[in-house]
């Protein structure tokens, strides 16, 4: 089978039955499997800052500069991880490309060594402060689970499709707890089709594997946030400009992803390990100075969603991150991109309206809320660099619990659809693909 094929299900509530009972044994697995990377990935984050604090406090107990150390640590962690990819080459970078070249036709599944490399290789780079994001190996292994399963039960090849479909959106769900976005992005960005089999086999595979990971991993929300403001006529004009400035601040960073793959792609009398350890060993001295710049964003999210910011550093960091991620991704190296977007939205949004309103002070007009821009640009954002609109308005009500934004969020989701095809800017996993 050289792809997954995508024709209409037989109405046989036989096959039907056969196919949801599997996809809920896949979803379990995916819940065990996703959850335990969640679980590794923020131990060996709070390890990481722990290791990092205990070096300052002995610096001059060492023979060598303390940052070198965490420089050293990085670097060796990622070329393994470079090195892991080296042997299943549909493991590099986020995976979500791989699979949907598989739902496309233009790839064959990964092997189930892509599992165990995704997972460790993903540990491995994300956990030693790359700007990587968990998703995209969870989704990944999410998707190896389910054609490994379809094989096992000998599961018909338009059967194993609905099943690659559905399985990969539990590994969203579970990568964020965010069970209806997981559905929306198998949907939206995946398989690019709807139909009810589909739907309630991706019910079947999502709940399984989200009841697995709630009851042995927790279900505390992703990011605590506290009231917001009432928006007015006056606050949803403002949504409409910033939705319009974020637009093309994030156009630029898709195309900076691409720019940084095709600048790394350039050298090519240095190996990709060798690429991958010297971006790790400036990921690493960077983390020694400053823990809170590198990561995957979600610690840096939640400090903006607190109201922990300033004008000026803000910026700094905004405009380092905006780099950051790019040169991480390069590197190709297990690790997705979304965590990053997320922080990047939340950032342009807090200093969009720490920009705008001592103007509105100035004027007598309405202050606005940081908080409430924050959530809105994370969902503008993803939908720009991704162009999944409608994954992006639950991705963020799921991990902040806030409904109360979500006229916010649609208008910002229809102009920063809307822009985008107007710049011809490319959603980035279609970019992706076309580079494989």
């Amino acid at each position: 089978m050289n792809s997954i094929q995508k024709e209409d299900l037989a109405d046989s509530p036989y096959d039907i039955f056969r196919v949801l009972l599997v996809a809920v044994f896949a979803g379990i697995l995916v819940g065990i499997v996703g959850g335990a990377f969640r679980t590794s990935l923020n131990f060996l984050a709070i390890q990481f800052h722990t290791f990092i604090t205990y070096l300052h406090a002995v610096d001059s107990g060492w023979l060598i500069p303390s940052f070198l150390v965490t420089a050293l640590i990085t670097s060796v962690c990622v070329g393994i991880s470079r090195m892991l990819v080296k042997l299943e080459p549909t493991t590099i970078g986020s995976g979500i490309q791989h699979v949907e070249a598989v739902m496309h036709g233009d790839a064959k599944p990964s092997k189930f060594r892509a599992l165990p490399i995704k997972f460790f290789g993903g540990l491995l780079s994300i956990g030693s402060g790359m700007a990587l994001g968990r998703e995209g190996p969870t989704v990944q292994m999410a998707a190896v689970i389910g054609s490994q399963c379809g094989k096992l039960f000998r599961l018909k090849p338009v059967e194993q499709s609905l099943l690659y479909t559905a399985v990969a959106g539990a590994g969203l769900s579970i990568a964020f707890n965010a069970p209806l976005s997981g559905i929306a992005f198998s949907f939206e960005e995946i398989s690019k089709k709807i139909d009810i089999k589909r739907l309630i086999v991706s019910f079947a595979a999502v709940t399984s594997g989200m009841l697995v990971f709630r009851n042995y991993f927790g279900n505390s929300i992703e990011f605590f946030v506290g009231d917001l403001l009432p928006d007015s006529g006056v606050t949803l004009c403002f949504y409409i400009l910033f939705s319009v400035v974020l637009s093309f601040i994030a156009a630029m960073y898709g195309r900076t992803i691409i720019g940084a793959l095709n600048i790394a792609d350039s050298f090519r009398s240095i190996s990709p390990v060798v690429k991958a350890s010297i971006i790790g060993f400036g990921i690493g001295s960077l983390a020694y100075f400053y823990p809170n710049l590198v990561g995957g964003g979600d610690l840096q999210v939640q400090s903006l969603l607190s109201g922990d910011y300033f004008l000026f550093p803000l910026i700094l960091i905004m405009a380092l991150r905006f780099f950051l991620g790019p040169i991480c991704y390069s590197s190709g190296v297990p690790g997705g991109i979304f965590s990053p977007i997320l922080l990047m939205g939340s950032g342009v949004g807090v200093l969009f309206v720490l920009l705008l309103n001592p103007l509105l002070t100035y004027a007598g007009i309405t202050q606005l809320d940081p908080i409430s821009f924050a959530l809105v640009g994370m969902a503008a954002f993803f939908t720009v660099v991704v162009r999944a609109p409608l994954t992006g308005i639950l991705l963020v009500t799921e991990m902040s619990g806030k409904v109360s934004l979500m006229i916010p969020l649609l208008i910002a989701s229809v102009i920063c659809t809307f822009i985008p095809v107007l710049l011809k800017q490319e959603p980035i996993y279609d970019a992706l693909r076309d580079r494989t």
